[in-house]
């Protein structure tokens, strides 16, 4: 199993939930908000084959760290994973607009030309978003936790990209139109964990179980079979021929 977009270095424990990771052979995407808080999980996460760290910078972030940028430019030459990247212009994130664009335009034209896995954030953005990775060419990307139209999902998968699918959103019924309408070779795994819940308390990256077995529901496929479907679509973002 894969959980694409946890947030491990705000986990409690974030040691032990990597050692299980590894004993398990359960891969975790572990995105982080800044460069900084990268670069602090390259050496603990060093030894671990299926904990891969990400290079982020968030948008909400993006207003009081622009001295980031510069160690994100440095980092992003060895980084295979990116994320959390992208743009926030819901009411948390309406009041930093531009200063958002003009550094999510910028970390975009750092990661052009090499294909990469890259978990973007579009909460009231998806069309900005969308714009900027078509006009910086860069992508397929993943979109985490979506919550844009329809026509924006129309959007989103004509443009090659895809969607990563989170407990929470099996609790919603715009959440569950979603998954029934992304094509199955789209489709990743996540929790957002700690953030999202799973029966009161906060996810942890064996929730992505959950996702599977609504999944091998609602395509009336075995478990191995959604996980190893799910497998080959991360596989295949990594892979340079696509």
């Amino acid at each position: 199993m894969i959980d694409t977009h946890c947030h491990l270095d705000q986990i409690d424990s974030p040691e032990a939930v990597a050692k299980e990771a590894e004993s398990r052979a359960f891969t975790i995407i572990a995105v982080t908000n800044l460069p900084s808080h990268y670069a602090r999980a390259l050496e603990p996460l060093r030894s671990c084959t299926h904990v891969k760290p990400a290079l982020g910078f968030h948008p909400l972030m993006a207003a009081a760290n622009q001295h980031e940028l510069m160690p994100f430019t440095r980092l992003a030459r060895t980084a295979d994973h990116i994320g959390e990247i992208g743009l926030d212009f819901s009411e948390k994130g309406i009041a930093t607009k531009e200063i958002q664009t003009a550094s999510f335009a910028r970390i975009l034209d750092v990661l052009r030309g090499r294909r990469r896995f890259i978990t973007i954030h579009s909460r009231g953005a998806v069309g900005q978003v969308l714009d900027l990775l078509e006009q910086k060419q860069v992508g397929p990307a993943v979109f985490h936790w979506f919550t844009g139209s329809g026509t924006q999902l129309a959007r989103v998968i004509a443009a090659g990209h895809s969607l990563s699918i989170n407990p929470a959103m099996l609790r919603t019924a715009s959440g569950m139109r979603l998954i029934e309408s992304v094509p199955r070779d789209r489709v990743l795994t996540e929790t957002d964990a700690p953030f999202s819940r799973v029966d009161g308390r906060p996810a942890r990256p064996w929730d992505v179980k959950l996702v599977l077995e609504r999944l091998g529901q609602l395509w009336t496929q075995e478990l191995t079979e959604v996980d190893a479907l799910i497998g080959s679509n991360y596989a295949r973002l990594l892979s340079p021929n696509g």
